[in-house]
């Protein structure tokens, strides 16, 4: 299914299936990553989507929210995906934690690196063309 995002003006195509996790999740936390909302299925009263900024996150938003997975880019203008990830461990979260990201030629740098300095994270990637 081809992703749209308004930011960029391109149609992005997932390189690989979405992940179960993700599908499944029943609240999912974006965090300045909203071209991900193509790959979801609308799941009226089965799956809650939060898009947001991540200079918006504390630890009341993630106590009402209880995210199932966090979704974040690898790299946006003010932070990269490292910053997310120490953040959301900060504010106490465990779990599910995507990276929105084009392919990449060593992908699994990326999922080691994260979860060198957050082991308490669930990495994966989200691959779009």
């Amino acid at each position: 299914m081809p992703l749209y995002c308004k930011a960029k003006r391109q149609i992005f195509t997932p390189v690989l299936p979405v992940d179960q996790a993700l599908i499944t999740a029943q609240r999912i936390l974006v965090v300045e990553a909203p071209a991900v909302m193509e790959l979801l299925s609308p799941k009226p009263g089965a799956q809650s989507v939060i898009v947001t900024h991540k200079r918006m996150l504390n630890a009341a938003m993630l106590d009402s929210i209880r995210p199932d997975a966090i979704v974040g880019p690898l790299i946006s203008p003010d932070w990269d995906i490292v910053d997310l990830a120490i953040t959301v461990s900060a504010l106490a979260y465990s779990g599910n934690f995507f990276v929105l990201t084009q392919p990449l030629p060593r992908a699994e740098l990326v999922i080691r690196e994260v979860r060198a300095v957050c082991p308490n994270l669930t990495v994966k990637l989200i691959e779009v063309a």
